[in-house]
């Protein structure tokens, strides 16, 4: 009877032991998680800032005229035209 009584203790402080040990691991994987995230985040923060800075109209103006050498048209070169519903 007593060594049935010990063997449910054992098992019982095992299971005790075992939650405990699994809640630190638990807590170990959010926290490297959550600093995952964090890092992600602010990558996503910096490609944002850089795509905006690449979609600057002053940048696209500066690369048509310096690289590609595009000008502005002659006053003779534009056309309007009118469209009729």
């Amino acid at each position: 009877m007593v060594l049935v009584a010990v063997a449910g203790l054992m098992i019982g402080a095992m299971a005790f032991v075992w939650s405990n040990v699994r809640l630190v691991s638990l807590a170990y994987e959010h926290q490297s998680v959550n600093k995952v995230h964090k890092e992600l985040l602010r990558e996503n923060h910096l490609l944002r800032v850089e795509r905006e800075s690449l979609r600057s109209l002053d940048r696209i103006q500066s690369l048509a005229k310096n690289k590609i050498g595009l000008r502005e048209p002659e006053s003779g070169q534009i056309v309007t035209v009118f469209l009729k519903n």
